[in-house]
């Protein structure tokens, strides 16, 4: 039983640092990508968590969107998700987080030191942001950089994790958001032992987010 305890708990850990996890997908998959099918809601917060399989990278993988509406406007949502000091807002297990490198105002390269409990221990993340406007649209495309910063001893380093913020106003006071995860790396566990916790902990940080949102307007 406790070796299963800690399965779980490594699962949800892991899943907690980037609301994202990937699932190589079965024979009975098919090769195309398939549509969009909601696995969780939160009715009480209209949050919604769809899941599709994507070929990416010569492999099916697992890709993942929260969808929701936030009093707030753009610019207002976008200086959060954009500061290194805001992450652990919505981020778990957040050590630190800085810009190392500022291109522009709508580029620039982030590094972010998580330390989890065991078996996880320290990771990084070196990231590219980059933000474009459509319109009224505001996108915000994560990247990984992992050249940017060399790899440090005893620190594993997530090269495989992208993610998307899609931000566009309602109306007047209210804005809609769509936060897409991606990354080829593959799971360690059964995608039923797995799927539960992922799904839960994506959830829960919309939740979060949406919380800090409700304490500042």
């Amino acid at each position: 039983m406790k070796l299963i305890s800690n399965i779980f708990r490594y699962i949800f850990l892991v899943a907690s640092l980037f609301f994202v996890n990937l699932s190589v997908a079965s024979d009975a998959d098919a090769d195309s990508d398939t549509d969009w099918v909601l696995v969780t809601e939160d009715k009480d917060n209209d949050i919604k968590v769809f899941e599709r399989w994507i070929s990416l990278d010569k492999q099916r993988a697992r890709e993942r969107s929260g969808k929701m509406i936030l009093k707030c406007s753009p610019e207002e949502l976008l200086a959060i998700i954009s500061d290194p000091n805001k992450t652990d807002i919505w981020m778990s297990n957040v050590e630190s987080c800085r810009i190392v490198r500022r291109t522009n105002s709508t580029e620039w390269f982030v590094y972010t030191l998580m330390d989890a409990p065991w078996p996880i221990g320290k990771q990084d993340f070196v990231s590219k942001y980059t933000v474009t406007r459509r319109g009224d649209r505001i996108i915000v495309s994560i990247d990984q950089q992992t050249d940017l910063i060399p790899k440090k001893k005893d620190i594993e380093r997530l090269d495989t994790f992208s993610a998307r913020w899609e931000i566009m106003p309602v109306s007047e006071s209210t804005i809609s958001v769509i936060f897409t995860t991606q990354s080829t790396q593959p799971s360690k566990y059964p995608n039923w032992a797995q799927d539960p916790i992922v799904r839960k902990t994506f959830l829960n940080n919309m939740r979060k987010l949406r919380r800090h949102i409700n304490k500042t307007a």
